[in-house]
This record gives structure tokens, sequence and C-alpha cells, in this order.
């Protein structure tokens, strides 16, 4: 705990509004991102198929999970591949730090 090789963003490589002809692009870039850390820490404030997909592949690659819900009910998927489920963001950054 304490080091990390990378802080990555999904809006690094920023493709709302123009997904359309970029999906696999999108998705072997978002898992390639994923495959090189070393945890995802999750935005589950809105429901989003994609978040909740990266998560899986995390969670099945045996990478830790965080997620944070903003208080709104999670998901009982979230619950389950959530090594940690935090209602605020900044409990969620504690618990990356263990």
């Amino acid at each position: 705990a304490g080091l990390w090789r990378a802080k990555l963003s999904p809006r690094d490589r920023d493709f709302r509004g123009r997904t359309e002809g970029h999906e696999r692009e999108i998705v072997e870039g978002d898992l390639a991102e994923i495959g090189s850390c070393d945890a995802v820490l999750a935005d589950f404030t809105t429901p989003d198929e994609g978040t909740a997909m990266e998560c899986w592949y995390a969670h099945a690659a045996g990478k830790p999970v965080v997620a944070y819900t903003g208080g709104t009910p999670p998901h009982p998927w979230t619950v389950y591949v959530a090594d940690s489920l935090c209602a605020g963001l900044e409990d969620a950054v504690e618990a990356l730090r263990g």
C-alpha cells in the first residue's frame, strides 16, 4: 500500500459525444489501463455500464476495487466487486491508502 505505478483517468482518453466507431479503441484502452494499475477507484454515484464492466474486469484480475457511491444505495454487483465501499470520495481515497 502507498505505492502507485500510475494515476489514470478515463477522461485522459475522452470520447464523450463521439464513441460511435471507436468502441474497440475505447474498450481495449480501458482494459490496458486497468491492467497497468494497482487498484481501481470507481465513481458509482450514478449508474454507468462502463464503470460496472471496468470494475468487474479489475475484480476478475484480482485488483482491489474501491467504490464510492455519494450516498446512493449500491447495486448488489457493486457490493460484490468492491473490496471497499464508501459513501464519499475522501473515504474512498483513504481506503486506497489502506
